[in-house]
C-alpha cells in the first residue's frame, strides 16, 4: 500500500510540470521526457489493476491498453521516421487524433485501477487520473507541433540517440507488466 501511495504523490508531483511545459517552448527532450511519462503512469496504472482488480476488469483494461498502445506505438514511430527524414508536422497529420485516443485509454485504465485501490487512498488517486493524464498528452501535442519550430539536427549521433530515446519511451506489452 505505502508503494500505491508513493506513486500516487510522484505523479501528482508532475502536475505542475507538465502545465509548465505546455508554456514553454518544447524540442525533443522536454518530447521524449513527456513520452516516457506516460509510459510510467501507463505501467503504474496496469500495476495497480492487475494487483486489485478482478479479471473481468483487467481484461477489459487489456483491450484498452493494447489500443491505446498501438496509438503510441504510432506517434513514436512517426516521430522517429520525421527525425530520420528531417520531416516538419505537416508529415504526421494524424498525431493529435492518435495522441488523444492514447490519452483517453490511458484514462480509462488509469480510472478502472482508481476504483480498485481502498477507500483512504482513493482521493489521492483521483486527482492523479482527472489532474495528471489530459495535460500530460496535450502538452505532447503542443510539443510535437513545436518541434520543428528548431532547427532540424544534422547531427547523425543527435538523431540515433533521439531515436533510442524515443523507442524506449514505448509501452510496454501488457503481458510483461507484473503487478504491483
Amino acid at each position: 500500500m505505502n508503494r500505491i501511495a508513493f506513486v500516487a504523490f510522484a505523479a501528482l508531483g508532475l502536475y505542475p510540470n507538465v502545465l509548465m511545459a505546455g508554456d514553454a517552448q518544447m524540442g525533443w527532450p522536454e518530447v521524449i521526457g513527456l513520452l516516457a511519462k506516460t509510459k510510467t503512469q501507463a505501467t503504474t496504472c496496469v500495476q495497480v489493476l492487475k494487483s486489485n482488480g478482478d479479471k473481468s476488469a483487467v481484461v477489459k483494461a487489456q483491450l484498452t491498453y493494447g489500443m491505446a498502445e498501438g496509438e503510441m506505438d504510432g506517434v513514436i514511430a512517426g516521430l522517429k521516421t520525421a527525425l530520420v527524414e528531417g520531416g516538419d508536422a505537416g508529415s504526421l497529420p494524424n498525431i493529435r487524433d492518435s495522441l488523444g485516443a492514447a490519452g483517453t485509454g490511458l484514462k480509462a485504465i488509469c480510472d478502472a485501477a482508481t476504483a480498485t485501490v481502498t477507500p483512504n487512498t482513493k482521493g489521492v488517486w483521483d486527482e492523479v487520473v482527472r489532474g495528471a493524464v489530459d495535460p500530460l498528452f496535450k502538452a505532447i501535442s503542443d510539443g510535437v507541433g513545436a518541434l520543428w519550430t528548431h532547427h532540424v539536427e544534422k547531427d547523425a549521433l543527435e538523431r540515433e540517440t533521439k531515436k533510442s530515446e524515443l523507442e524506449a519511451a514505448r509501452w510496454p506489452r501488457f503481458s510483461d507488466i507484473a503487478a504491483s
